[in-house]
């Protein structure tokens, strides 16, 4: 730990970094996982075949060929080229894997509240370096192990607010989650400024327990006792609490993150706090790595050249025979334990015979030692595709399969797991399952039983519930891929309003962020209401007779306010999880609704007064004016004015026309309304609605989305677009 009781990870996350410039939303798109993966596929096989066009072009240029010098001068040019298009193509699917750590992160702020509220802390949550890229995979396996240690920060790490108090710190506990990049590899930390790791009771524990004798518990040094906490069933809690305590979850961080092929380090000083650090290698979109190729017998093995430290044939004098079983040879004044290859994977090693006076060795290296393996011949370095073991399939020692030259079937080795074998140390990858699965409290492993359901059709989606949450569904039920737009549109608004809601805490005075929180739940509102759930409509809008109340100044911003708005949205996210599922849902917490009871005033429907009638004509505000001349001076866009006339609908005007102007701005920049925004916020509109907007589409292009979008989902029935000159 620094001076200031941060991480050296934390300092370093805390430097500034250039700004990466905005990405234009034109530029995105969604990609299918299933087009991805088989990209993936496609560029490994590329990757072969580029290797194996430079093996033929060694070999042709080696051997007596009867080829010509230009036709052995195409096949190098060949191999170069396939060699630089199959780096470039590997380098561009990394690229489309990586994805910023901030969504991943984002989860944890709900967290941290949650279990703050329930221990009585208070938490000052800070996230640092959330637009740092990693891998997909990496992204979605690192959100357990962060979510057991921000567990156990909050439940054991940050002290109570009046025992901080005592001691002299603030009452408000900091609890920082940070990601940075640094020389190939990424950093995640945990730090919090608690109380620190107690080493007496570590050490105690450990003796007590069983983990070590006495003796040894006293003696082992300052990092391997904070390793103890990383061992199965290890816990210094004097007794289990809902959130941690049960000796399980650290032993699966670690198996996570060195599933990864990462490492965990702990930082702590008494009385300033504790920081957990995973340093992650940068993963491969595709599994491509550097290996060096041995045979022993008639197998054929890859070996990563990052575990390789050396190759060597040695005399069979050479070598050291302990109790006439174990053998060991001298490497750089070390002693290195001695194996059979074959004979480690399969129990049969090879003959004595096979052996004359050189012995060929290779050396290799992981994070749990150093081993000897001896092997028939060493092949050569080659650059291959890492083929995983399906999961049924568990091959002690073997990481997965591969091609090597000339389409040749090889394995790859585990150099972690063949060392551990060599040592006689085993591991239970069931009991890792079960580990993951205890580590999750009561209502999370409720809430993750209920995402991982399957997705049910469309038509059972849409089946009304029989009880008093029965889904309400407009005459003319949506098909499954309209319903799922809505769904997915829904669950990004909650994340982008959580998002807000958090920001606003720290900024209770920033109306314009009031405004916005206001228009994502009226958003919200209208895609449950147009997929036909009224019920949850109804509540949403309730909230938003708070948020108006918010708007107009009448209501303060505190943390009552924002605990509430915080609540409506995770109940909401529990609605869309019971929808998708195909069942009904309503909002019955009796403590949320409790509390908007007390918040909800009596609210008339507004008249328009006489000054607020629409004339029918756009009013430019002065930004509206300089964006509506430079589009036609520039022609960077064309400029529309475009009419929808509303029909019958199960919902009102102004919920209507504000998603359709909503909507129009996914294609468009926005000009002005009649009615005006404001207006139509406020319940002000009719069946009439005129839009002008700037776009860089043609009017047919306009005219086919009105009438695939507009007329299909908003029940526009009649619409027309007049491209301004």
């Amino acid at each position: 730990m620094t001076g200031n009781g941060q991480s050296p990870a934390v300092e370093a996350a805390q430097a500034p970094k250039p700004a990466a410039p905005p990405v234009p939303e034109l530029d995105r798109m969604a990609v299918k996982i299933s087009h991805l993966d088989r990209l993936l596929g496609l560029t490994g096989e590329i990757i072969i075949s580029a290797s194996n066009i430079s093996i033929l072009q060694r070999h042709l240029s080696t051997s007596l060929s009867n080829l010509d010098k230009n036709s052995l001068e195409m096949i190098k040019n060949v191999a170069m080229t396939t060699n630089r298009i199959s780096s470039d193509l590997h380098h561009l699917v990394m690229d489309i894997r990586m994805v910023p750590i901030k969504e991943t992160f984002l989860r944890f702020r709900r967290l941290v509240r949650d279990l703050a509220k329930k221990r009585g802390r208070q938490v000052d949550f800070e996230i640092i370096g959330e637009d740092t890229l990693v891998d997909k995979t990496v992204a979605e396996r690192l959100y357990e192990p962060l979510a057991h240690q921000i567990r156990n920060a909050v439940d054991h790490g940050l002290e109570d607010p009046l025992e901080r108090k005592h001691v002299g710190k603030s009452p408000t506990g900091k609890l920082i989650l940070s990601a940075y990049k640094k020389e190939g590899f990424t950093y995640v930390s945990v730090s919090d400024d608690g109380h620190g790791l107690d080493e007496s009771r570590i050490r105690q524990v450990a003796a007590e327990k069983g983990f070590l004798p006495p003796a040894a518990a006293q003696a082992i040094s300052m990092t391997e006792c904070w390793n103890l906490i990383m061992q199965p069933g290890f816990s210094t809690a004097s007794e289990a609490t809902e959130i941690s305590g049960r000796g399980v979850g650290m032993d699966v961080v670690k198996s996570t993150v060195e599933s990864l092929g990462g490492e965990v380090s702990i930082e702590t000083a008494r009385g300033k706090g504790t920081s957990f650090t995973y340093k992650i290698p940068q993963l491969s979109a595709v599994n491509i790595t550097d290996a060096l190729i041995i045979r022993s017998g008639e197998s054929y093995y890859a070996v990563p050249i990052g575990n390789v430290v050396a190759t060597q044939s040695f005399s069979l004098s050479d070598v050291n025979t302990t109790m006439e079983r174990t053998e060991s040879i001298i490497y750089l004044g070390s002693i290195v334990p001695l194996h059979d290859l074959r004979g480690l994977l399969t129990g049969a090693p090879l003959p004595d015979e096979d052996f004359q006076d050189n012995l060929p060795v290779i050396i290799i290296d992981s994070k749990n030692g150093r081993l000897a393996l001896k092997v028939s011949e060493f092949i050569r370095p080659q650059k291959l595709v890492l083929i995983p073991l399906p999961e049924i399939f568990s091959v002690r020692g073997v990481a997965g399969t591969t091609i090597l030259g000339g389409n040749q079937l090889g394995m790859v080795l585990d150099p972690f797991d063949l060392i551990a074998m060599s040592s006689g140390h085993s591991f239970d990858d069931g009991a890792l399952v079960r580990s993951q699965m205890l580590s999750l409290d009561g209502d999370e492993a409720e809430a993750a039983q209920a995402a991982s359901a399957a997705t049910p059709t469309g038509s059972e989606a849409e089946k009304p519930a029989s009880d008093a949450a029965a889904v309400q569904r407009p005459a003319e039920a949506m098909d499954e891929a309209v319903a799922e737009e809505f769904f997915v549109e829904i669950s990004n608004i909650l994340s982008e309003a959580s998002e807000e809601i958090f920001q606003l805490e720290k900024d209770p005075e920033n109306i314009r962020r009031v405004n916005t929180i206001f228009r994502h739940f009226h958003s919200i509102k209208g895609n449950f209401i147009m997929t036909g759930f009224t019920n949850v409509g109804t509540f949403v809008h309730d909230v938003e007779s708070v948020l108006d109340q918010m708007r107009e100044k009448e209501l303060k911003v505190d943390k009552e306010v924002i605990d509430l708005l915080l609540d409506a949205i995770k109940n909401m996210e529990q609605g869309i999880v019971e929808i998708r599922s195909g069942r009904g849902y309503e909002v019955t917490d009796p403590d949320l609704l409790a509390e908007l009871a007390k918040y909800k005033k009596m609210e008339s429907k507004e008249k328009p007064a006489a000054e607020e009638v629409d004339d029918g004509q756009f009013h430019l505000s002065p930004l509206g004016t300089i964006l509506y001349h430079s589009k036609l001076i520039t022609q960077q866009a064309k400029v529309y004015q475009s009419m929808f006339h509303i029909g019958p609908s199960f919902q009102e005007n102004s919920l209507v026309s504000y998603l359709i102007v909503k909507r129009l701005s996914l294609v468009g920049d926005l000009i002005d309304t009649v009615p005006s925004l404001d207006k139509i916020e406020r319940g002000l509109a009719s069946d009439k609605l005129k839009v002008m907007f700037a776009t860089s589409r043609s009017l047919e292009e306009v005219n086919a989305f009105c009438e695939k979008q507009l007329k299909r989902l908003y029940n526009v029935v009649e619409y027309e677009n007049l491209l301004m000159e």
